[in-house]
Parts: structure tokens; sequence; C-alpha cells
């Protein structure tokens, strides 16, 4: 149900033209979009931003925060536009994670009232002064942080965009992707808008709302985590490193909220840096004494993963995930099987949904089991800038997931970055046997 409605919003935006409908079906596109999973934990953290938001119209703080986020994707059309489509690429980069994973954790320290930024959480007795700029910009880090999966609305606008530009670098359709990007993130921002509206009536607050608080605070800590763990690994760092690092640097930031804060606003905020570069300063140690020992061992540690006499694949259930493009080919044309190759990177939650979806829809599981040779391609593979490269495929450029289906000898017979797309998928791979008898 839900990707054929997307099938159809997208079909109704593949021609150039522009009309109140097609303003609709971008904002009900971003709706939609809205409903996966990469945007869930979002909402439990909006909530507890703008509970401390209150304003004479409690409508005042969720449209400023609703803005930001829908004015985050009209950047990100202009980004596209000017990188040449490149969307969410940034995403692939480990410094990036790490940016993001710093900026939920202090989001986390300053819910849980560790630390003191009134940018972040306000003054809970004053909270009418809190400045609009910040729920702003907080809405604008809402829509960032929302953009790490897009869905098959957005690629649909972006690679209209790169059609454009193979005649030429034009600032119109760059201003005309953009703002379409902006009505995608404001048919997006309508859960966030109504969390922050309505989840402003609660019961006034008491000691329960301290541990709403600190769930919340959890909650953004375990996604910061997440963002540390992708950021090690696409350094090709030691498995648990990061939660090494993440544990040291909860115990010294609880250490140094022992300090008792005291003084005027500034000062405490003043406190609160002084603890974020002395935290800084212990990670940075910490991690350099783990990488001059994990080169030590570098040699010993890694096995030989690339003898061509080893065929390297992975195992999700039932379900072999070849990762050479050698032994996928041999194989497809041994068996005469179509192959199925599967876009995937760390930081897209998306690819790790259709993952498990592998393996719950039965269905799907049947004929991935029985009926294809399925090829894994991760973001940080030699061969996936290949097929980036490739005009065919200009979905690659825009973001992840992206799922092709090909015959043994090379002839695409489905494309889709929709990883609900059940229906697409096998009815593809039907009509290869079909049309093979």
């Amino acid at each position: 149900m839900f990707s054929e409605i997307q099938s159809f919003i997208e079909s109704q935006l593949s021609s150039g033209n522009f009309t109140l409908s097609t303003a609709l079906f971008l904002a009900l596109g971003g709706l939609f979009a809205g409903l996966l999973p990469c945007v869930y934990p979002l909402y439990p953290i909006t909530a507890g931003i703008l509970k401390t938001r209150v304003a004479k119209h409690k409508w005042s703080h969720p449209l400023v925060y609703y803005f930001g986020l829908a004015l985050m994707y009209a950047i990100f059309g202009l980004i596209a536009g000017v990188s040449g489509g490149v969307f969410n690429s940034f995403l692939r980069f480990p410094e990036t994670q790490l940016v993001l994973a710093i900026l939920l954790f202090v989001l986390g320290l300053s819910v849980a009232e560790f630390l003191y930024f009134p940018f972040f959480s306000g003054d809970l007795k004053n909270s009418v002064n809190v400045n609009y700029a910040n729920t702003f910009f907080l809405g604008m880090g809402a829509g960032l942080l929302s953009s790490p999966c897009v869905g098959p609305v957005v690629v649909s606008i972006l690679v209209q965009l790169i059609n454009y530009q193979t005649e030429g670098f034009k600032i119109l359709p760059i201003l005309f992707t953009s703002f379409k990007m902006f009505l995608f993130g404001m048919g997006l921002g309508i859960p966030f808008l109504m969390i922050g509206v309505f989840g402003l009536s609660l019961p006034k607050s008491g000691k329960w709302m301290k541990y709403i608080q600190w769930s919340l605070a959890i909650l953004i800590f375990y996604f910061s985590f997440t963002y540390l763990e992708k950021a090690f690994d696409l350094w090709g760092l030691a498995k648990g490193l990061s939660s090494k690092v993440f544990l040291l640097w909860t115990v010294a930031l609880s250490f140094l909220y022992l300090q008792k804060k005291e003084g005027t606003t500034t000062e405490k905020m003043k406190q609160s840096l002084y603890q974020i570069v002395s935290i800084t300063a212990l990670l940075i140690l910490f991690l350099f004494l783990n990488l001059s020992l994990w080169k030590q061992n570098f040699g010993n540690a890694i096995p030989n993963v690339n003898s061509s006499n080893q065929e390297m694949k992975e195992e999700h259930g039932n379900l072999v995930w070849y990762r050479n493009e050698s032994d996928v080919i041999r194989l497809a044309n041994d068996k005469n099987m179509p192959i199925f190759i599967d876009f995937y990177a760390d930081w897209c939650t998306n690819c790790k949904e259709f993952q498990k979806l592998t393996l719950r829809n039965k269905d799907w599981n049947e004929t991935f089991h029985k009926d294809v040779i399925l090829w894994k391609v991760y973001d940080t593979d030699p061969i996936f800038e290949t097929f980036v490269s490739k005009p065919e495929y200009p979905e690659l450029k825009i973001g992840l997931p992206f799922f092709l289906i090909l015959s043994p000898d090379g002839k695409l017979l489905y494309k889709s970055n929709d990883y609900l797309d059940t229906k697409g998928m096998i009815s593809a791979i039907r009509n290869f046997y079909n049309n093979t008898k």
C-alpha cells in the first residue's frame, strides 16, 4: 500500500510541468517520507525541544521550527543543483558522522541538564523568552538529521535536475528544484508541527517530567553513539573502539557535572564550554593512544580477504550476498539467473530496513533465496563509483538506498530507490524467467 502510493506520487511528478496538483503531490510525498524509519528518532527529540519553548500562542515556536526544517530541504536543492546533482554524499564522510555524533551528544547533555546551553534547552522557568532564531536553527538541524535516507519523491525531483544539467548549468532549474524541495520539506515537517503544537498540551511539570527528560536524553545519546560507531567503521578502526570512546566521554562529563555550576547564564554557559573542551582533549589523547596500538597490531588483526581464490560473501539468515563482481557474473552466467544489486551504506537507515525485510517478507525471501544472484555493493567499494559514473543511473548521485536487477549479460531489468517495492522487484525477476522460456 505504502509503496503503491509513493509510486503514484512519483509518476505524477515525472513531468517538468508545475501545477497546483504538483505542489500537493510534493507535500504528500514529504508527508509519506516522514513515516519512514529514518525520521522516527527525531519525533521525541522534537517533542523534548519544543515542550520548553512556550509562548502566548502555542503555534508560534512549532511553526518557526517547521519552516526551519522545510528551508533546510530548499538548501539541499540548491546544493544539489550547484554540485551537479550530488545529494547526501557528504554523509559518506566519517568526519560528517563524527560532527553529527558530537552535536547529538551535546543536545542530549543539555536535555539532561548536564550542560547549560540555552540554545538547545532554554530556561524552563523563563521559556517565554527563548529566542525564535534558536528554534528556527534547531528546525534546520532536524531537516539535516532527517535527510540520510532520501525517499523516491526526492530522487524523482533531483533526477529531473540532473537531466536539465546535461544541457549546461542553468540557474532557473536550480531555483525551481530548490522550491520543489521546499514544498517536499513542508510535507515532511507536518508531523513535527503537530507534535510541537499538541505535544505542548501536557500536565504541569513535576517529578514525572524529570523521568521524561532523562528518557529523552538517553534516546538522544543512543543515536549519538550510532553516528560515532558509523564514523569509526568508515575510518576502518578496530571494533569496540567507539564504545570505549563513548564510555570515556560519558564518565568524564559525569565527573565534571559534579562540579556545581553557579552564577549568571553566561557564566554557567562558559563552565559548560570548559567542560566540553576538557573532555574533547581527553578523547583525542585516548583516541591517539588506541590508534597507535591498533596500527602496531594491524598486520595480525586483519585477515586477507582479497585472495583471488577466496569467494567474498555475506550471509544474512538464509540469504547469501556476494561481494565480488567476478563471482556474481560467473554465477549468473553459469546458472542463467538475474543479478540483484543492493547498494548499501552504514549510514543509510532504509538500507538496513530493507535487509530486515528480505528476511521477514515471505515472498521476497523465497524469490531472493531461489531465483537471483545477490550482490551487495557498499558505498566504500571501488565498484560503487563505477556505477555512479554511469549516466543510466543518475539516482546513485542523489542518495541511497538504490537497487538494480540486471540480466546475466548486464541488461537493465529494473531500478528503484524504493525499498518497499516488493511487487516491482519480484515482477521484474519473474518477467526475466518468462522471457527466457
